[in-house]
């Protein structure tokens, strides 16, 4: 029996089934827990192979309709990301909008399952759109002033990017004839030389900027996590790395072979450093928390590109094992920040501290997470970024592995100077006794628990990184003689 669609379609019919339940929060929040826990079983449930729907069959000897692809690194990654949704799900179970967010959350992980599994580009195209129309809905129930702002900049962005998207692949579909995306290749390796080929991959790579916050999307992307609710944000970032992961391998998966492809790489390389360099500077220069977090989250996405733009079966393993686990210890910042910012009614870090004796286990839970995104053992970070510097050595490019550890020694800097601000500085400008009473808003059991599962699996990733990566060695070993 072929359940592969569940993945998609059970979350995205309860997000239209939920919307409608808007408004009764006492519903809505058993609901979000019930299925955060049924959503956690859906990836376990099809078999490995290819999945073809939508009246699939051969035209003119050319393969039509939706083609899915479900291999062990991909059931991984969704693993995670059902894992993080389904957290996000129970941290808001105390939210007065619950019924809003919940909904938004299940149609950007529908979308992002989609993505993921797609292999032709079509079907791929029309979910990173609704991808991106979840993210600026979530961005949108905030209700701030400063969200309605920064969700009309993403859109704006957003129809170009996506426009220029749209073009790239129709592009590739005139010269090819097929949206099936190993036909795509196939097709491309015949007829290597045309030049329409390049504008193709020009504008994916835009489409791959704009998706992930690479540069030159990065200050509109980090606006995006800022302005939304911390526990929010946390599934945005998540939605935004694996969207990088999946459209980097279809770069590979399109263009592999090809005489641009060495050009290709050096371009995604730059851009990763970039990535890299430009959100960690920024993030030392921030005074507010939600703004350092936002911009540390592109930092740690450069990591990811660049690992993935070696184009080696180290880098691979190297960059979808880092995204895993940033996304993973950037949700725990993210909840932590979202812990403190209903403490203190602010996330400027000048007007916070003191808040050690207050949330003792919630601070020695973001520590774990911080130490963790610098790359400390024996966190999960470390093991990530080594394996990062190791690839990049591997591929004759040490120039990459001191910009890898020098990017860290700034994120630790930053993440430091935040601990301290938040958790040690004095604070005279509220009574002890009044923190202690505002941590203990029953609201926060929920973000505190998933803060918990979270700092567990940092851990855990840190002294077992086998659990992830025996299974991405073996899925990427032969990736590219495949192609």
């Amino acid at each position: 029996m072929n359940l592969l669609p569940l993945l998609v379609v059970f979350p995205m019919f309860m997000a239209i089934v939920l919307n409608f339940l808007h408004g009764k929060d006492k519903l809505i929040k058993y609901s979000s827990i019930a299925l955060a826990i049924i959503l956690m079983t859906l990836p376990f449930i099809p078999n490995y192979g290819y999945y073809f729907f939508g009246n699939h069959g051969l035209v003119e000897a050319m393969t039509s309709g939706i083609a899915y692809l479900f291999n062990p690194a991909k059931q991984l990654i969704l693993i995670v990301l059902t894992l993080i949704a389904s957290l996000t799900l129970i941290s808001s179970a105390g939210e007065k909008q619950s019924g809003l967010v919940t909904s938004l959350v299940l149609m950007g992980l529908a979308s992002v399952t989609a993505v993921v599994l797609s292999e032709d580009l079509f079907n791929m195209y029309v979910f990173y759109e609704i991808t991106a129309i979840s993210q600026t809905g979530l961005l949108l129930a905030t209700g701030t002033e400063n969200s309605y702002k920064s969700a009309l900049r993403y859109l704006i962005m957003g129809n170009f990017a996506g426009s220029i998207l749209l073009l790239g692949i129709g592009l590739l579909l005139s010269i090819t004839g097929t949206l099936f995306i190993p036909e795509i290749h196939a097709n491309l390796l015949a007829n290597p030389t045309n030049p329409v080929i390049y504008g193709g991959a020009l504008m994916l790579i835009i489409g791959l900027c704009y998706g992930s916050g690479l540069p030159p999307f990065h200050t509109i992307k980090s606006e995006v996590y800022a302005g939304a609710k911390p526990f929010i944000s946390a599934v945005l970032q998540t939605f935004s790395k694996f969207v990088l992961v999946a459209l980097m391998l279809l770069l590979f998966k399109l263009f592999y072979g090809l005489p641009l492809f060495a050009n290709l790489q050096v371009l995604l390389i730059v851009i990763s450093i970039l990535g890299m360099v430009f959100g960690v500077v920024m993030a030392l220069l921030q005074t507010d928390y939600r703004k350092l977090l936002s911009y540390h989250a592109i930092s740690q996405g450069g990591y990811v590109a660049a690992g993935l733009a070696l184009g080696t079966p180290l880098g691979f393993v190297a960059g979808i094992f880092h995204a895993i686990n940033h996304v993973i210890y950037k949700s725990a910042l993210f909840l932590g920040a979202h812990i403190v910012s209903n403490e203190n009614k602010t996330s400027k870090l000048d007007k916070m501290g003191n808040l050690l004796p207050v949330m003792p286990f919630v601070a020695f839970m973001v520590l774990c997470a911080k130490l963790a995104i610098s790359g400390v053992p024996p966190f999960n970070g470390f093991q990530s970024k080594l394996l990062l510097a190791e690839a990049s050595i591997n591929a004759n490019l040490p120039e990459l592995t001191v910009i890898m550890i020098l990017v860290s020694i700034g994120t630790f800097v930053s993440m430091m100077k935040a601990f301290y601000m938040i958790y040690l500085k004095p604070n005279g400008l509220k009574d002890l006794e009044e923190l202690k009473k505002d941590y203990n808003n029953p609201m926060l059991k929920y973000p505190k628990f998933s803060l918990l599962i979270l700092t567990i699996l940092c851990i855990i990733l840190g002294i077992f990184p086998e659990i992830i990566t025996n299974t991405l060695y073996n899925s990427f070993d032969n990736f590219l003689s495949t192609l």
